[in-house]
């Protein structure tokens, strides 16, 4: 059965910004694509010029437990950073709507939502 909660991903910012509602699975690879085998990311952003912006082709993990979305740093090159505050590698932090998180040079922001009822996101 497929989750109802949604991750809600603003990319980039200014004039730039792209968003993305992706179903939560328990566990999220984030990176970009690459000719190296294993290096497959669940959530590939190569399409967003993310090795220019300094992401690793796996970067992060997105984790979702009890109701509550973490990230951890997979010991990328250009580390994660939660609003500005760079992140230990191998440790989860927890997030929260709104949080801006940056990949190396590469930004977005997070929420999580739910659909209704009726398949709207609340």
């Amino acid at each position: 059965m497929e989750s109802t909660t949604r991750l809600i991903l603003q990319l980039g910012d200014g004039a730039q910004t792209r968003m993305v509602a992706i179903p939560v699975k328990e566990r999220m690879v984030i990176g970009r694509g690459g000719a190296d085998e294993g290096a497959t990311p669940d959530l590939d952003f190569s399409a967003f010029d993310a090795s220019a912006l300094g992401m690793s082709r796996l970067h992060a993990a997105f984790t979702y437990r009890d109701e509550a979305l973490y990230i951890e740093d997979l010991n990328s090159t250009n580390g994660t950073r939660i609003n500005g505050f760079t992140i230990r590698p191998q440790r989860p932090y927890l997030l929260r709507n709104g949080d801006e998180l940056q990949f190396g040079d590469f930004r977005m922001s997070i929420r999580l939502a739910h659909l209704a009822g009726d398949g709207r996101l609340s």
